[in-house]
């Protein structure tokens, strides 16, 4: 069983040659209708023959799927909406120099509305020499084009990278990256906290949690000076929050025990200070940002 058990199939249409192709995501992975044969269709890109752009963007996934700027400029919650022009970063893959692949010098902006994440947030490249520039142009690049596949690609990305970086292999990476992790899991516990609670969205501490257990969460203080502090798991970015499950009638979901759709297992809290009961969660509906609604079924 793995995270994505909870997630229902998606899928975009996305331009491809003349035309336009579906794109489709499932069980963890994207799959081309249009193109039954990919694997071969990049052996011929590979020997300088045409590659279709569709196959190309299989490609883009696979390269940021464990990067962690997606966890910095994706949406935080499913009221978030990531905007992309899609059109605008066509335009500047189309204007550059021969032999190169995407932009280098032009700056694309992710614009960011929601209550998590108010205003814009704008990608720059910085001031490297051209080799490194240009690769990090190039990852900007590519970021927006995935991001501009829409909220439910968006989220089934987030929860790919989150994944990754979960696996037990990789410990000892994450400890070097302790404030990105603590920036992700705040950034997204927050909105959730003030479904469950009302708490303010800045008044929400997440540290990463390692070892045994799926973390602890404490509330302190009263009215305004109320405080939520909390150490979670990175895999529960994957496991519970890409899947839309963090607040399930009620409760707040801290572990997934069985994933999967309609139904899942999960362990929540139905309060503050109390110990995680096991419940089952069912998926009532698909209108959140492309994410399932999910709501206790049974204790």
């Amino acid at each position: 069983m793995s995270w994505f058990d909870s997630l229902p199939p998606a899928e975009v249409t996305v331009p491809c040659g003349a035309g336009a192709h579906t794109v489709r995501w499932t069980a963890g992975q994207l799959t081309l209708p249009a193109h039954p044969d990919a694997e071969a269709e990049l052996v011929l890109g590979a020997l300088g023959g045409d590659k279709p752009e569709c196959v190309t963007l299989t490609e883009t996934w696979a390269r940021h799927a464990a990067d962690l700027a997606v966890l910095t400029t994706g949406p935080r919650c499913a009221a978030d909406r990531v905007h992309v022009d899609r059109d605008e970063v066509a335009a500047q893959r189309a204007s550059l120099p021969p032999g190169w692949t995407q932009a280098v010098s032009v700056p694309l902006v992710a614009r960011l509305t929601g209550p998590a994440v108010p205003g814009r947030a704008t990608l720059r490249p910085l001031g490297y020499g051209i080799d490194e520039t240009r690769r990090r142009q190039v990852d900007l690049i590519e970021l927006l084009e995935l991001l501009a596949l829409g909220p439910e690609f968006q989220f089934r990305l987030s929860g790919t990278v989150s994944a990754a970086w979960a696996a037990p292999d990789r410990a000892g990476e994450r400890a070097g990256r302790g404030p990105a992790f603590a920036a992700a899991l705040t950034g997204r516990l927050a909105p959730a906290a003030g479904d469950w609670l009302g708490i303010a969205p800045d008044a929400v501490t997440v540290t990463p949690h390692e070892g045994p257990g799926w973390g602890t969460l404490a509330v302190t203080g009263t009215g305004t000076a109320r405080r939520l502090h909390a150490s979670l798991p990175v895999g529960w970015l994957a496991d519970v929050w890409a899947c839309g499950m963090a607040v399930a009638g009620g409760h707040l979901v801290v572990a997934v025990d069985e994933p999967g759709y309609p139904l899942a297992r999960v362990r929540a809290l139905p309060a503050p200070g109390a110990e995680p009961v096991a419940v089952t969660v069912r998926a009532e509906r698909d209108d959140r940002g492309g994410l399932p609604v999910w709501a206790v079924a049974s204790d």
